[in-house]
């Protein structure tokens, strides 16, 4: 029976399922509320106009003014600048506000799959809530997009519902609170651009066919999703500097074998590397078109059997494919660089696959009595599984060395794991660890900007370990190679100093001011090198008066 002292009258059979929900989020991600900032969290939400009271206006107008974001994202970074109003740049209110958002997603999902009859739809949420893959995006501050969008792409997937099903009166205010859904979420991350899509695979699914009306009803959806799309590509284009060159075959190679090891981590989420080893997406060997045969193959059988087995199947697969592909490669992506894969890219797109299989097996206990009692007992299990799996991966993200320590852990070949953990050691004057971590960074191709990078925060080890001969063997060969760079030659500079060896230091000083005018440092320094120069060559002259006959 209804109950009138619950929050807006809320029916106890909707409440309680919810109150199940958060609580399940909140036990799984706990750890993530005690975690500071990581990767490049720093670097964005202090940007000038997240931080400033004025700088709304420039997050809107004026994206350029986020100096390291190359796209147009600025109903995300609103989030940010409204925060920081709030509590500053305290890391727990950040992590709080991703907590809500992710305990907020896992109740539009299940009332959402509740409205269109999908059996086990509460289960299907709770996996979504407690799966180990969705840390990363729980966990990292800026991944906040990929939570952001997902709820906005959620309410606009229930004002779609309401407006092919609800009254006739209320259409017109349904089908405007879908664009404006829409539009907030891809304000927040254009990937959602996908949902028309989506939505059209869901009509497929309720009818067995898709008609006219239905793709008149989302050629609007696909109209501003373009528009949109187009105005974050002109932007990033503009912005981002990134060539990757992989022909059509080696990106079809690379889509599909991303689909498969995104599946196998869905069912097997242990461990996850956070950063993923890249792979040779090579034409030339034939077993590497296995996963894209597969795929294909998996299609075909799905849809001959969908009399037999239902839509279902088929409908969720190709949710999965259809929401993942702009990250699966067929366009550049900046994180490229780094990995084909990411477990954020994931957060949506898994529930299609989950759905499949935890409704398959609702219907199955339902056909089977007897088996519901065992079936309710292992969904408990891998409940608890992957709350606990969560749990602990939470704590990877605690601090940017526990992060890239993880990651180097599971994927050595992550050399820029090895150089931020560099710094992170570098910073909390680990010394020793940090030298390990950077000599494991230059261990790779020289012609690669980062190797360079990483011979310099090597020397400044060395430097803080007092090692002034290692130190300065490393900033010569580091200004040799980047002679334009200001701060190395004002680092050599201080490490000749350090030596003893003070009209070298001084011809580095004048280099790195020759180079940069405002390098203060450089500039106080010389002028300290100068006088212990002018201090030395005093007292030698002195000794050479005093000793002469």
């Amino acid at each position: 029976m209804p109950g009138p002292w619950l929050p807006g009258g809320i029916s106890p059979a909707v409440f309680w399922p919810g109150a199940a929900l958060l609580l399940l989020v909140a036990a799984s991600f706990w750890p993530a509320l005690l975690a500071g900032f990581v990767w490049d969290d720093k670097a964005f939400l202090e940007a000038p106009p997240v931080a400033q009271p004025l700088g709304l206006l420039d997050i809107w107008l004026n994206p350029a003014s986020l100096p390291f974001e190359a796209h147009y994202w600025p109903l995300l970074y609103t989030s940010f600048w409204l925060e920081h109003r709030l509590w500053g740049f305290e890391p727990l209110g950040f992590h709080a506000s991703n907590l809500l958002l992710h305990g907020v997603n896992a109740l539009l999902l299940w009332r959402l799959l509740a409205r269109l009859g999908v059996p086990g739809a509460w289960l299907i949420a709770a996996f979504f809530a407690v799966h180990p893959l969705r840390v990363e995006p729980v966990a990292w501050v800026m991944s906040r997009k990929d939570l952001l969008s997902s709820c906005f792409y959620l309410l606009a997937a229930g004002a779609w519902l309401r407006f092919r099903e609800g009254p006739a009166e209320a259409k017109a205010r349904a089908y405007l609170a879908l664009l404006g859904f829409f539009a907030l979420g891809l304000f927040s991350k254009t990937s959602v651009i996908t949902l028309p899509a989506a939505l059209l695979v869901l009509a497929w699914w309720r009818q067995g066919r898709l008609a006219a009306r239905d793709l008149l009803q989302t050629a609007p959806l696909f109209l501003l999703g373009l528009a949109l799309a187009a105005v974050d590509l002109a932007f990033y284009t503009g912005r981002a500097e990134i060539d990757f060159d992989y022909t059509l075959a080696e990106r079809l190679l690379i889509a599909g074998k991303s689909l498969w090891l995104y599946a196998g981590q869905l069912l097997w989420p242990h461990p996850l590397p956070i950063i993923y080893p890249l792979w040779e997406p090579d034409p030339a060997r034939l077993l590497n078109w296995a996963p894209v045969a597969a795929a294909l193959g998996l299609a075909l059988a799905l849809w001959l059997a969908r009399r037999r087995i239902g839509r279902g199947a088929l409908a969720g697969a190709l949710f999965f494919a259809i929401t993942l592909s702009p990250m699966l490669g067929f366009g550049n992506n900046s994180y490229m660089e780094y990995a084909f894969v990411a477990d954020r890219y994931l957060y949506l797109a898994g529930a299609g696959l989950v759905a499949v299989l935890v409704a398959g097996a609702a219907v199955a206990c339902r056909q089977l009595p007897a088996a519901r009692p065992a079936g309710l007992a292992l969904a408990g299990l891998l409940l608890a599984a992957c709350g606990t799996l969560s749990w602990r991966h939470a704590w990877n993200y605690q601090d940017e060395i526990a992060l890239f320590s993880h990651v180097v852990s599971l994927n050595p070949a992550a050399h820029s794991a090895h150089y931020n953990l560099g710094i992170a050691l570098l910073e909390a004057e680990r010394l020793d660890e940090a030298e390990a971590a950077y000599k494991a960074e230059i261990a790779r191709d020289a012609s690669d900007p980062k190797y360079f990078q990483a011979v310099t925060h090597l020397a400044s080890v060395h430097f803080n370990a007092g090692r002034y001969g290692r130190a300065q063997a490393l900033y010569a060969y580091s200004a040799g190679v980047n002679p334009e760079d200001a701060e190395t030659h004002q680092n050599l500079g201080s490490t000749l100093a350090q030596l003893g060896r003070y009209r070298e230091a001084l011809a580095s000083y004048e280099r790195a001011l020759a180079l940069d005018p405002t390098l203060d440092m450089a500039r106080d320094n010389m002028r300290l090198a100068r006088q212990k120069l002018q201090e030395r060559e005093a007292g030698e002259d002195g000794k050479g008066q005093t000793a002469a006959p």
